[in-house]
Order: structure tokens, then sequence, then C-alpha cells
């Protein structure tokens, strides 16, 4: 790829088209440079697993957690609901943890075999071993499969009525990949995906589906991932029109953070309602406050222009995890 002041080529090397787009900014790309470097990643893993095995890890993203992190704070918030002592289910809460890395590796992996052709068009997602041919299809096929097969063994210590949820889950894992191809909202797809969560950790407390506090909850998680993916989706918005696949950013546009308000008020609502099903104490609803307190600054800091900031912001949401998780933890003991 050719970037140069004021006019941005760009040469699919699998494609008869050339693109030509005028920005307002100036980089220099090469194949050698990756353009989100300011991207964290966790080298750690990487230390202790052998190199050979470092595509597949890269396929399940295990060198960025946020991910994983955002998909475990339903499942967390919603067992933390459930408890009835001041500390929830440890045992539960370790294994919701390990669940999600494993889930979110697995969604990750079916996300890159229906995406690999246009990640390599994507300045963000053409490194990924699929798109660069590090890893063969069948490698990643049978990677999901040792993923799901973990997973599996991970549902199956939890209550039937878990299981039965857990297993219901592959659902949205497998299609939300194909949202992107027909329709504007696939955040709000990959939030039923994500906030599966809740409807889990509560049942898997309590053995009963109590659907007055797990539903509110639900929609509290959907509303949140709206929220935090759109603004990810903003980093990128440039390549999504040349290649053809929707997005919220691409969608509300110059009205994403009138939108975003509205997510947040959305989430806060459902949480709030949780917590009066629930029968939560004033510590919770303050731990709110400083919710949206958190989220409102989100919104107003975000450069939605700059892939920097989106990350940035996106990255904080595992804060609000936490914010939201202790305030759990604070209003249950006072109950």
């Amino acid at each position: 790829m050719l970037l140069f002041t004021g006019v941005r080529l760009i040469l699919f090397r699998n494609s008869p088209n050339v693109f030509l787009r005028v920005t307002s900014t100036s980089y220099f790309s090469n194949n050698k440079q990756n353009f989100f470097n300011h991207v964290p990643i966790n080298r750690r893993i990487f230390d202790i697993v052998p190199k050979r095995y470092h595509p597949y890890l890269h396929l399940s993203r295990w060198d960025k957690p946020t991910g994983s992190w955002l998909l475990y704070w339903p499942g967390a918030w919603s067992i933390a609901f459930g408890a009835t002592s001041l500390i929830p289910d440890i045992r539960l809460l370790c294994l919701f943890g390990v669940g999600a890395v494993l889930l979110r590796g697995a969604g990750c992996t079916i996300n890159d075999l229906w995406d690999k052709d246009f990640d390599r068009h994507v300045e963000r997602t053409k490194t990924r071993p699929l798109a660069t041919g590090q890893l063969t299809t069948s490698q990643a096929v049978t990677w999901l499969g040792i993923q799901l097969s973990l997973g599996f063994l991970i549902l199956i210590q939890l209550n039937w009525p878990s299981i039965v949820l857990g297993v219901l889950s592959l659902i949205p894992v497998l299609f939300y990949p194909t949202m992107k191809r027909f329709t504007y909202w696939p955040q709000f797809f990959l939030g039923m995906t994500f906030s599966w969560g809740a409807l889990m950790g509560y049942t898997a407390a309590t053995g009963t589906l109590n659907l007055a506090i797990i539903i509110p909850l639900y929609f509290a998680g959907i509303a949140w991932t709206l929220h935090y993916d759109t603004i990810y989706g903003h980093q990128d918005k440039s390549d999504d029109i040349l290649i053809g696949v929707k997005s919220t950013a691409l969608r509300l546009g110059n009205d994403t953070k009138l939108w975003l308000r509205t997510f947040s008020t959305v989430m806060l609502s459902h949480l709030l309602t949780t917590g009066l099903v629930v029968g939560q104490t004033w510590p919770y609803y303050l731990g709110l406050v400083g919710v949206g307190y958190h989220l409102h600054k989100q919104i107003e800091t975000v450069n939605l222009n700059d892939a920097s900031s989106c990350w940035k912001a996106f990255s904080s949401n595992r804060i609000t995890g936490w914010i939201i998780f202790g305030s759990i933890l604070a209003g249950n003991a006072l109950r």
C-alpha cells in the first residue's frame, strides 16, 4: 500500500480494481510497518509457548486480552447478583473466566475463517494468520475444534440449566461473523453473543432461570457492547467502505456520540432494573453513578477519527466491568 500526502492509493493484490481515496491526513506505510502499532500486546504468553504455535495464539487473540475481559464481565456480574454471601462463588468465577478465554478464541477463529479474504485488505487485520497464510483453513478448523472441546469440558462442570444455555450460545457465536455482510448493526448481534454469560451466571449460581433478573442484565450487556464496539468499529471505517462490509460506525457516522449516549443510558437503565429486582442496596446504585461518569468521559474524550484514541476508549471498558462488579459486591455487603 502506498500513502501520499492528501491522497491514499490502495491496490488490492487479488483484485483488478484500484481505489483512489482523498484524505486529509498524511501517512507512510509499507508491509513491514503495522499502522496499528499503538495497540498494546501482551507478550508473556508468547515467551512460554513454542514459536511454532504462536499463529494459533494470534488467531485466538490471546495477545489482546481486552476482548476476553469484555466477554467475561456479563457472566461475572450475573454470578455476583446470584451470590448468597458477600463473596461470590470463586469456583464459578474461575470457570467462567477460562470459558470466556476459550469461547472468545473460538469466536475469533470462526470470524477469521469467514473473513480471511476481507482481512487481507484491511490494514489492522492484514497480518492475521489466515490472511497471511501462516495457518491453513484445516489447521484453523482443527484449532477451533480443540477450543470448543475444552470449552465443553468447562461447560459440563455447571448445572443442567446452564449447560443447556451454554450449548445454545453456539448459535450466535457461529452466525455473528456473517452479519456485517447484511446489516449495519452487526454490533447488536455481537452484543447478543458477548452478553450470553448474563443468562448463564445467575443460573449457574442459583440453579434457577430467573428471567426477571437475567433478561434486563442481558439487555444491559447488549447496550454496552453497542457502546464499546461502535467505538472500536471507527478504527476500520475507511477500509470497511472500500471492501463493502457494514458496521454501526458507518451507519451512525457523525451522530455516533449521540447514539453512544443512548446506548449508555439504556445500559444503565437495565442495570438499575436488575438491581431493583434483586433488591440491591445503596452502594450498588452509587456505583452506577460512577459507571455513568466513566462512560460519559469515554464519549467526551474519544476522537472517532483517530484509531489510537478509539482503541484507548474501547480498552477502558475493562474498567467499566470492574466498576460494575465492585458495585454489586458492595451492594451485596448490605443486603
